[in-house]
């Protein structure tokens, strides 16, 4: 069975399925909370790997927490979470049900074993802890999850392209927007700076950006803007990403008509 959970940015890693969860950091909230909220392990293949994630209870009351373990991979596009039940059942919970006292946490152990013969790659795992809270005003059961990204080590291939790209000719805002589309063509996540940045023979302005998560096999959607220039006229805008492995650009030119609304009143 497949859960669909659509979070936004900032959520995504806590993957809080209730308004009760909490950051373990944030004390004053009541709830579940779980830590760390990602997790990056290597495992060679035919060999088993170890690790620990963190529960904590932060309500006044004893808490019994069920754990489990899923899957997850994203939505091309969009990048919205989908959980399904394992495919492979390499992960092994020291526990799959612990009771937790009123303000206290509990280490999970957990072991990863990876048998001979996988193809070597990225496979994304959700270790979920989840429980009933009841009380006035409170939604019944809430889970939280610490995501496992895990590497069967091997022959890891990180390659990508820029695809379906877009930016409008004529712009008169404070603006200038781009859009296009980054396909993960290896086997393993990776990390990338995408960016945008304008220029003319006298005008060079600094790079705006920010960092996402490309997921192999996924096609991810990146839109952007950069601040217009000054005056009018014919300026050249570079976008694309910086890959965080290797020295590598993957980037688009193209070029726009400025034409701010000033100068059309000017005239």
């Amino acid at each position: 069975m497949i859960y669909r959970i659509v979070i936004s940015f900032f959520l995504s890693l806590l993957l809080a399925l209730s308004p009760v969860a909490a950051s373990a950091a944030e004390s004053k909230d009541k709830g579940l909370s779980i830590a760390p909220l990602r997790q990056e392990m290597t495992v060679p293949v035919n060999k088993t790997g170890a690790g620990v994630f963190t529960i904590a209870n932060l309500t006044g009351k004893l808490m019994k927490v069920n754990l489990s373990v899923r899957q997850f991979s994203v939505n091309d596009y969009d990048y919205q979470y989908i959980f399904r039940t394992p495919e492979y059942d390499w992960i092994a919970l020291k526990q799959t049900q612990v009771d937790v006292q009123p303000h206290q946490s509990v280490k999970i152990a957990y072991t990863v074993t990876i048998p001979a013969g996988t193809t070597p790659g990225g496979y994304y795992f959700a270790l979920f802890a989840s429980t009933d809270i009841v009380g006035p005003g409170l939604p019944g059961t809430v889970q939280a999850a610490s995501l496992l990204y895990l590497r069967a080590d091997g022959k890891l291939v990180r390659t990508s392209i820029l695809q379906n790209d877009s930016i409008p000719l004529i712009v008169t805002g404070s603006v200038i927007p781009y859009k296009f589309d980054v396909r993960n063509t290896g086997n393993i996540h990776f990390s990338a700076y995408f960016y945008g940045q304008v220029r003319s023979l006298v005008h060079l302005s600094q790079e705006v950006g920010t960092s996402h998560l490309l997921m192999p096999g996924a096609i991810r959607t990146v839109e952007g803007t950069v601040p217009s220039p000054i005056l009018p006229g014919v300026y050249q805008v570079t976008y694309g990403y910086r890959v965080d492995f290797a020295q590598i650009i993957t980037a688009k030119t193209a070029y726009i008509i400025y034409i701010p609304p000033w100068s059309v009143a000017a005239f």
